[in-house]
């Protein structure tokens, strides 16, 4: 009874809050538009427009037309549209203008709308469409907790569509100070740093402030993320997978001198530029026979419930949805953490794959 109460004082607060959300608001209509009458927004929340997945683009617009309307709004004062959606397609379109290529645009219109109204309507069309990357998306959600006044990830799934895992990685992304936020807005997406670096870097400055205080009291926090970004762009962490190799060697240390061991060899890590991540740590990860073991215990609890024939069950079966949907969200955290948001490399699919 107490937990149902929570959940519909919880259900009741965020219907709240959405109901006093700005809304976006249809004028009903669909027109064709020039690049001449579209004016960029400043503040749009993607941020990065990589060349390749453009390129792509580009190419089929100048094959097929624009063939999902962008949605803009009528400029107060001038003859002129603002994008709320749809930037990506106005710069290819722009792209083509330059080579003598006129496209029209169709685009939806929408009454003038606020920032906050802007970037829920991104939120939710998003979770539709492609993702944008987790560092535009963190700070986008970050403008969203500021002007809201709630970090309930319950509550800002039920506003941007956003996943409960995908809010917990980008809380963690906003635990770094914004000189490394940037680094993962960096233009060139050769030097940029991957939004996910720093979701598996954290547990690891938890860990080392935990097993050798005194060198993280030394450096400090900043010093011991510099380390590990020096790290990172001299290949010297291959891929930012490779981070979980630290976090396993500390869970698999069974006895106070295997954690003792690893926290030496943590220190030597990260005091000698040269050494690798996996070469470092992999001699510690002697039981590959944890991931048989879980994946067998997956096979074993479809089974069993299988077998149970509870398809059509009516006795207890609220509390039997209250376990189910604990491990929905279970498995859907630890899936999460398995596989992140950022394309994996080589290197990550051949470590997902098993092969060294």
């Amino acid at each position: 009874m107490e937990q149902q109460m929570s959940k519909n004082t919880k259900s009741n607060s965020t219907e709240t809050i959405k109901s006093q959300l700005p809304h976006m608001v249809p004028k009903g209509h669909l027109i064709h538009l020039s690049v001449d009458d579209i004016k960029p927004s400043t503040n749009n929340p993607r941020r990065l427009f990589d060349p390749g997945p453009l390129k792509e683009l580009k190419d089929s617009i100048q094959m097929h037309g624009v063939l999902v309307p962008i949605t803009v709004y009528k400029l107060p004062g001038q003859n002129m549209y603002g994008i709320v959606d749809g930037e990506r397609r106005y710069r290819c379109c722009v792209d083509l203008r330059a080579e003598n290529i006129d496209v029209e645009i169709p685009a939806n219109i929408v009454e003038s709308p606020d920032k906050m109204a802007s970037l829920i309507y991104m939120f939710n069309i998003h979770s539709f469409r492609e993702q944008w990357e987790l560092m535009p998306t963190a700070l986008s959600l970050k403008i969203v907790i500021e002007d809201l006044g709630t970090q309930d990830s319950e509550q800002l799934h039920e506003i941007t569509g956003l996943s409960i895992p995908q809010i917990k990685r980008c809380k963690t992304i906003l635990r770094f100070p914004e000189k490394y936020q940037q680094l993962s807005l960096e233009s060139d997406s050769k030097k940029r740093i991957p939004s996910n670096f720093w979701v598996e870097l954290y547990p690891v400055l938890d860990i080392t402030s935990d097993v050798i205080p005194n060198l993280y009291a030394e450096y400090g926090r900043d010093g011991i993320i510099d380390i590990f970004i020096d790290k990172y762009r001299n290949k010297k962490i291959k891929s930012i997978l490779h981070l979980r190799r630290i976090m396993e060697a500390f869970e698999v240390a069974e006895e106070e001198s295997d954690r003792e061991a690893v926290a030496d060899r943590l220190r030597e890590y990260l005091l000698t530029p040269g050494l690798e991540t996996r070469n470092a740590f992999d001699g510690f990860i002697k039981d590959p026979r944890r991931i048989r073991k879980a994946v067998s215990s997956c096979t074993q609890f479809i089974d069993n419930l299988t077998k149970a024939k509870i398809d059509y069950s009516i006795d207890g079966k609220d509390e039997l949805i209250d376990h189910l949907m604990a491990v929905v969200r279970f498995a859907e955290n630890l899936i999460e953490k398995l596989s992140g948001d950022d394309p994996p490399s080589e290197e990550d699919n051949n470590l997902y794959n098993g092969i060294e």
